[in-house]
């Protein structure tokens, strides 16, 4: 028997549902029954579409990456120097945080360390279940382009470009984290400033001064 066409609005529900369960309730202790009662659906009908409750876990964290790259990915095409690519990049991510923030969207930022979490779990014992290792070297292949961009033009030091973009993530990790965390604390203008300067100022390549 042919499987029956999935309800591309009713998956979102589901998703949407799920991410204000384990916002409320936390990942462990979400329940299946909640969140179909949330997306106002039968709880066997969660099952057409999820196997179990790691598939919606991984459901979430690939949503939530989806939108995410979906702004990176314009950048790919803008016809600009390699440089303010990467300086664009910083910048759309700090906007990315506030608009997030801002419309009230954070209970998915609030489980999103739990998913992150878990992934690290399903890695570390085989698993694999959200395959978080790979979404994230998919990340970098994305980007690495940037980089070997910007070593060909002359304007980067000659250094790994796959190491430079793993670094460069590990970066807006870092910053995403405590940026949700202290936003209030800080001036964005001068993050967004600071940031651009003190990575871009380790990977360009030096002028030579005259007479060298």
């Amino acid at each position: 028997m042919a499987a029956l066409p999935k309800d591309e609005e009713k998956r979102k529900r589901i998703i949407a549902a799920a991410i204000e369960v384990f916002a409320h309730d936390g990942v462990s202790n979400g329940k299946i029954a909640k969140i179909a009662e949330k997306a106002g659906i039968g709880k066997g009908t969660i099952y057409e579409y999820f196997g179990s409750k790691e598939d919606i876990f991984a459901a979430v964290f690939a949503d939530f990456f989806e939108k995410m790259m979906a702004g990176y990915a314009q950048l790919f095409t803008v016809p600009v120097d390699p440089v303010r690519k990467i300086e664009m990049m910083f910048d759309y991510t700090y906007d990315l945080l506030d608009q997030q923030l801002d419309q009230q969207q954070n209970s998915e930022w609030l489980i999103l360390l739990e998913i992150f979490m878990q992934g690290f779990r399903d890695e570390f014992r085989g698993t694999k279940k959200l395959s978080f290792g790979k979404i994230l070297r998919d990340l970098y292949a994305a980007f690495k382009p940037f980089v070997e961009e910007g070593v060909r033009a002359g304007v980067f030091r000659s250094l790994d470009p796959e190491h430079v973009t793993f670094i460069l993530f590990g970066a807006l990790d870092g910053i995403s984290l405590h940026y949700f965390i202290n936003r209030e604390h800080y001036d964005k203008k001068k993050l967004q400033e600071l940031t651009r300067e003190i990575f871009l100022r380790g990977i360009l390549k030096p002028v030579p001064t005259e007479g060298e």
